[in-house]
């Protein structure tokens, strides 16, 4: 699961919130919002979860949450009624978070280099596709894809819908939900954190930008996986 240099790459699959977007905020933000009316406490609670697993898809975090803060039980529809309501809070502030440094030029430098990019995210696939057109991020990839699909699912079957080996694909990810699609996947993975909030277990390649990876790699010949192997 460990990356050595972008030339091994035909294909990047990234997260969306804290690997593209400087979104993480807005989400815990929100979360605690959509609480609030239950107290300081359950905000608190829900904030400190969100916080310490960003990954998982609220279709999760939802029912958990009123189930183990409030003793309540959602069907399926309140589940559903409730996503929408967070939506509502922060869709919006989503959009206006900034991309994480050296994203811009990362995604170019993909374009450049003929390298696929995807989005893997647990955020709504619709309120994705939102995001994504209003932030003006439709060139750079090529798909972006959310929940209720399980990232893993949606990682095999960007594999399969592009003729990929998994040895031609990394996933970029801030968040243990990110590691635990690669490593579901056998693929490669590179975290992107700070390191005194580092989610990942040791040994994982890390960085707390994108950069150090990918720009520095840049200069590198941009010789696909596939063409790796035919020269072997």
């Amino acid at each position: 699961m460990t990356p050595t240099s972008l030339s091994q790459y035909d294909c990047i699959l990234f997260d969306f919130d804290g690997v593209i977007a400087d979104s993480v905020d807005a989400k815990i933000t929100a979360f605690g919002a959509l609480y609030d009316e239950f107290g300081p406490d359950v905000r608190q609670a829900v904030e400190d979860y969100q916080r310490a697993v960003p990954g998982e898809t609220r279709y999760d975090k939802i029912p958990r949450f009123h189930r183990d803060l409030l003793g309540i039980t959602l069907s399926e529809d309140e589940v559903l009624q409730w996503c929408d309501k967070l939506s509502s809070i922060v869709l919006d502030e989503v959009v206006a978070s900034a991309l994480l440094p050296d994203v811009a030029d990362i995604l170019a430098m993909l374009i450049r280099r003929n390298i696929q990019a995807h989005i893997v995210s647990g955020t709504p696939h619709d309120e994705l596709q939102i995001i994504i057109e209003r932030k003006g991020l439709n060139p750079f990839f090529k798909t972006a894809r959310g929940s209720p699909e399980k990232k893993d699912v949606i990682a095999r079957d960007i594999m399969r819908a592009n003729g990929l080996t998994v040895d031609q694909c990394l996933f970029v990810g801030d968040a243990m939900t990110d590691y635990n699609c690669a490593l579901a996947c056998d693929m490669d993975f590179l975290g992107r954190a700070e390191k005194a909030t580092n989610p990942f277990p040791e040994g994982t390649t890390v960085v707390d930008r994108l950069g150090k990876f990918f720009i520095a790699d840049d200069g590198k010949p941009a010789t696909s996986a596939s063409a790796s192997r035919k020269a072997a």
